[in-house]
């Protein structure tokens, strides 16, 4: 298969996970980094792969990334409100683009996403790097055989204490995609919706917000009808957290650690009615470089990603209507 040549904008933090992945992924090669911020690019180069200095071009811009003609994918980790933009630009260069999470801040922009994607031919996913862990694939398979009856309930919770260094997280108002919402928010719905095989009905919550009107804190209640619903906490204010539970008429299971370390082996907690509590260890692995393969992958071949623009969509609706809940102070209808 052909070696997918890739171009990253923004100098972000989630870098010193993102550009090893693509540096070490099958297929793939590093061509440049771009960033706005003077020198910030050869900065976050040198920094977490000092040994490709000569190899990779640095840019104090992003144009300089989307009109490369060497690359042919593009990964967008910019600040929550600066995806759809770029990402257009990069679409309609015909580049593929990876967009972490979220994709966009309302659904409209998910779906005009997708819209110019098939447009010019390319490929785009959102970000969801745990999707690709072992452990993911474990559990839908749990669920799925059915061994702890039809899942009627689940929970998920996702938080760490901010620290200064990451205040640019809550310097703006929610509605701008500042705050939990927008930032942890996506893994705590998301991996609720994975464990149900249908999409909310309605979603109630409520926030508690800082002096930029950014959510520290937002905790809320998802109906996904026939009795059948899911409650989330997020936050920035409590220990770090990243984990998920669903429970069926039989039995439940957890995992413990969505945010898994690539150098420590996952374990699914596994409990039902005629066999009580085990645990399932998955072996170590690398989700950033698991979720990179993927994309090389869909775009060498022309297979449909692992996470679909359906499920881009609906994780986008969710996410804007438990905004609009927290807004309203009642329930919202997807």
């Amino acid at each position: 298969m052909t070696t997918i040549r890739w171009g990253i904008v923004g100098a972000a933090r989630i870098n010193e996970r993102l550009m090893p992945a693509i540096i070490n992924s099958d297929l793939g090669e590093l061509i440049a980094i771009g960033s706005r911020r003077k020198g910030a690019a050869k900065e976050c180069l040198l920094k977490h792969a000092s040994h490709l200095e000569d190899a990779v071009q640095t840019f104090d811009g992003l144009d300089q990334i989307v009109n490369h003609d060497r690359i042919d994918a593009i990964y967008i980790p910019l600040a929550n409100e600066e995806h759809v933009q770029v990402a257009l630009k990069s679409i309609r260069a015909k580049k593929h683009v990876l967009i972490e999470k979220p994709m966009a801040l309302n659904s409209s922009e998910v779906q005009m996403l997708f819209d110019e994607a098939k447009k010019f031919n390319v490929k785009i996913m959102e970000g969801f790097m745990y999707a690709f862990h072992p452990q993911f694939d474990r559990i839908q398979n749990i669920i799925k055989s059915n061994i702890l009856g039809k899942i009627n309930y689940a929970h998920s919770m996702f938080s760490f204490p901010i620290q200064p260094a990451r205040f640019y997280r809550i310097n703006r108002p929610m509605n701008s995609g500042g705050g939990a919402l927008w930032d942890i928010g996506p893994y705590a719905i998301h991996t609720l919706r994975q464990c149900f095989q249908e999409n909310p009905l309605r979603v109630k919550a409520i926030s508690k917000f800082n002096e930029c009107g950014a959510d520290i804190s937002t905790s809320g209640l998802i109906d996904f009808g026939h009795s059948k619903r899911a409650t989330f906490d997020i936050s920035f204010e409590c220990t770090r957290r990243s984990e998920f539970e669903a429970f069926g008429p039989q039995g439940r299971i957890k995992c413990p650690t969505v945010w898994q370390p690539d150098d420590e082996q996952a374990k699914i907690i596994i409990n039902t009615e005629s066999s009580g509590t085990t645990e399932e260890v998955v072996p170590a692995a690398n989700h950033f470089i698991l979720e990179i393969n993927h994309f090389n992958k869909i775009i060498g071949s022309g297979l449909p990603p692992k996470l679909s623009n359906k499920d881009a969509l609906w994780n986008s609706r969710t996410l804007e209507s438990i905004q609009q809940s927290i807004q309203e102070d009642g329930w919202v209808n997807l």
